[in-house]
């Protein structure tokens, strides 16, 4: 036997979905962002050390799903707009020096670098945005 909410019923559920999902945003985190307070809140000194205490999942590789041979891509890592290489390099970076470090997922990455970003991307900033 089905039910059917009434309106107020329907109302009252949306507000109440709305209000939850409000306070998810107020207290969460957003998953793909560092900030420099973040990273010197944790006494991190290079920006590969914070990531992979805080982030490690920006560092995943996938398979190569489209059957592919050659080597494995591996996640680009950009400062600012110069392309660095692999997440090595963030090993290189004073957490003192940034400002964020943002990932983008491969979808995200390739729309804003192009192709051969199928990793995604790791972009760190010293401006704040």
């Amino acid at each position: 036997m089905r039910t059917r909410l009434g309106p107020l019923a329907c109302v009252t559920l949306l507000l109440l979905v709305g209000a939850c999902a409000s306070t998810l945003r107020r207290s969460g985190r957003d998953a793909e962002l560092l900030t420099q307070q973040e990273l010197l809140d944790n006494n991190f000194i290079n920006v590969f050390d914070a990531v992979t205490a805080l982030r490690s999942n920006w560092l995943n590789v996938r398979p190569n799903t489209l059957g592919m041979s050659g080597p494995q891509a591996d996640v680009v890592v950009y400062f600012e707009q110069t392309r660095l290489g692999s997440p090595a390099e963030l090993r290189n970076i004073s957490v003192r020096d940034i400002a964020y470090v943002r990932h983008y997922d491969a979808v995200s990455a390739t729309q804003r670098w192009g192709v051969g970003h199928s990793q995604g991307v790791i972009f760190v900033s010293s401006h704040p945005d």
